[in-house]
């Protein structure tokens, strides 16, 4: 018999011709990547085998081994021809970000059932030529229960189109157009193939739909994070919105990296890209092997990775959250050094916790802002109040109504000096009210470098008010024994007119500059730029003094803060806590407390909370310690009361 084997002959060259393109683009690590390659092995598997049928059934060999070798290509054939129908169906349910585990009996039945079924058929027939035969000279002749196989075929084809008008509102246009032409595509080309049986067209129209999804939904580039080798935040929130608009129960674990600035600072750029690489190349493997859970990772942001758990199980997705807390407590390897990267953890369950993807991503970047003020490495989102740092986090619309409306309260708070006890200095803090009239804390709270018009009036809205209480206070005192530390934000220090309308509010308070000192974070010292460098050292004319605040948690810049009028250094809390869990650390926050005294730089350590961290704080040498263990933050009048009675009473 002659068949037609140039359809077949080009299905291969094209299966090819994708396999070596393939290896110029990157692979995306997903549910979707692996479907595919599936589908395409099995097609190409198909074809191949097709090609080898009839090659010997059209030169017929006299040895006796090859009617075996005849019905061995025509089984894997139908093996793989079928496992394309099962992949296909995978790869709708993973367009769709559908998972099904195939550990369980819902798998089974969905996907497997049918194929194996199918396995059994082609088995019997090696036995008894139901399905299909081949006479003495190698010519194929269909059994009489071949339909059975493409009834198996018809039922994953079905499925697959069930899926597709069901969630046909959850996927774009081009994908549903080249998803459903598959289907079309194949039906085609069973159809000619039945009734022309020469014509090999089947699996051409196979290779054309596998072809087409290649070109058309198979882009990687828009899916990975190039450096890391990681799906990125587009490819997280795609799947995400699948899910959560299928309303389909399921579990997301996101890591904070909080100390990645800090290192990259330290060991440069790209040695602590390597360190998130091998981080990243961790959690695209954890749990499979422990957990038997299907996993993948995403790059949600630059310090932050999300972990999407194939699972309805609670449990499970809790013991993955704290076996990365295990890997998280070690260092991590990478060439020749060995960091400790602190991290965070928290699960996020839907519909739990959140009920829309834009109702995910607020509560992401709040977790994040509330990871900073919580040292624990796990954190429980079922304990996080994300009414409140809603409200907290919304400073520009709190701040702007609070300075309208005059409620803003500025309160102070005292230092305590290691010689002196207590001295005549303080914080000046600025606490806003809610709707409701409460009084919200906004410490930690105030971005370092935004800036907006409500956060730069805030700033001298808080320096009036203290300008007005120096001034009332010392009397007329041009030594002021009274003195005060005002934050500043970076949009304010860097207007041009900024020492201009400092001296204004000093003439207008009838207050003296050397009373005030200004309070700048790490960060907003190392990123300012020329004119805020130059405001800063114009104050240092005036007699009013810099301290540093939060350092050793932002962009540090040394010779900066050395090249300004700096008096003191503010610790933060994080490197206190740091010193107490390890020697090393210890040591290297002494050291930093005595570089500064040598050059003649008071230290200072905040957020004093308990003994454990003031009699730190005394050991590593700390000249002052601020906190509300050491006093809270309090009103003008009850503040020099306090003052007073303080050393009446001493």
């Amino acid at each position: 018999m002659q068949y037609n084997i140039y359809f077949d002959i080009c299905a291969l060259f094209i299966l090819i011709t994708i396999a070596v393109t393939s290896m110029s683009r990157r692979a995306v690590p997903s549910y979707r990547q692996r479907a595919y390659s599936a589908l395409y092995f099995a097609i190409f598997m198909a074809t191949l085998c097709e090609r080898i049928e009839t090659y010997l059934q059209m030169h017929p060999l006299t040895f006796s081994e090859y009617g075996i070798l005849e019905k061995i290509a025509g089984s894997a054939f139908f093996f793989f021809h079928l496992g394309s129908a099962v992949f296909y169906l995978l790869y709708i349910m993973s367009v769709l970000d559908i998972y099904v585990p195939i550990t369980t009996w819902k798998g089974f039945w969905y996907l497997w059932f049918g194929y194996i079924i199918c396995i059994a058929l082609l088995v019997v027939n090696w036995f008894v030529p139901i399905m299909f035969s081949y006479s003495v000279d190698g010519i194929y002749h269909r059994g009489k229960y071949l339909f059975l196989f493409y009834i198996i075929a018809t039922y994953y084809l079905v499925v697959s189109l069930v899926l597709l008008l069901r969630y046909n509102n959850l996927m774009r246009r081009r994908t549903k157009v080249v998803v459903a032409s598959y289907v079309l595509f194949v039906l085609a080309g069973i159809l000619i193939q039945y009734f022309y049986p020469t014509l090999l067209i089947e699996n051409f129209c196979n290779t054309i739909s596998v072809t087409f999804i290649y070109i058309t939904l198979q882009n990687p580039s828009e899916m990975v994070d190039e450096v890391l080798d990681i799906l990125n935040k587009k490819a997280f929130l795609e799947g995400h919105d699948l899910k959560t608009k299928r309303k389909g129960e399921h579990f997301t674990i996101f890591l904070t990296i909080k100390n990645i600035r800090t290192l990259s600072d330290e060991i440069g750029y790209g040695n602590g890209q390597d360190a998130l690489k091998t981080i990243a190349k961790y959690l695209k493997s954890v749990g499979r092997k422990e957990l038997h859970l299907i996993t993948y990772a995403y790059r949600y942001s630059e310090y932050v990775f999300a972990l999407t758990v194939h699972t309805d199980d609670a449990d499970k997705a809790k013991a993955l959250m704290y076996k990365i807390s295990y890997r998280m407590r070690e260092p991590w390897s990478f060439g020749n050094m060995k960091l400790k990267v602190d991290g965070q953890l928290f699960l996020f369950h839907y519909p739990v916790h959140y009920k829309t993807t834009v109702d995910l991503i607020n509560k992401i970047e709040m977790m994040v802002e509330h990871a900073n003020d919580d040292h624990n490495l796990i954190i429980d989102v079922d304990k996080v109040d994300f009414e409140t740092i809603r409200r907290e986090s919304d400073y520009d619309n709190l701040a702007r109504v609070n300075l309208d409306s005059k409620l803003a309260t500025i309160k102070f708070q005292p230092f305590l000096s290691k010689i002196y006890k207590i001295n005549y200095s303080a914080d000046v803090l600025c606490f806003l009210h809610d709707a409701a009239g409460n009084e919200i804390d906004m410490r930690g709270k105030i971005p370092d470098i935004k800036i907006t018009q409500a956060l730069m009036d805030a700033d001298e809205f808080v320096f009036r008010r203290a300008c007005r209480a120096l001034s009332f206070w010392n009397a007329g005192d041009k030594n002021g024994k009274y003195r005060a530390v005002v934050a500043m934000s970076q949009g304010e220090i860097s207007k041009n007119d900024f020492i201009k309308r400092i001296k204004k509010i000093l003439r207008e308070e009838n207050a003296v500059a050397s009373w005030i000192s200004i309070k700048l974070t790490e960060t907003t010292i190392s990123t300012m730029n020329s004119i805020a460098e130059r405001n800063i050292k114009m104050l240092g004319d005036l007699k009013s003094s810099i301290i540093v605040d939060k350092f050793g948690s932002g962009y540090g810049d040394l010779n900066r803060v050395l090249s300004l009028p700096v008096s003191q250094i503010n610790l933060d809390s994080s490197i206190l806590h740091s010193a107490m869990e390890s020697e090393k650390m210890m040591l290297v926050v002494q050291g930093i407390v005595n570089l500064f005294h040598d050059i003649s730089i008071f230290v200072c350590a905040t957020d004093i909370e308990n003994e454990t961290d003031k009699k730190m704080a005394e050991e590593l040498g700390c000249d002052y310690l601020i906190g509300d263990y050491m006093g809270a933050p309090m009103k003008d009048s009850s503040y020099v009361k306090f003052i007073d009675a303080y050393f009446e009473e001493n």
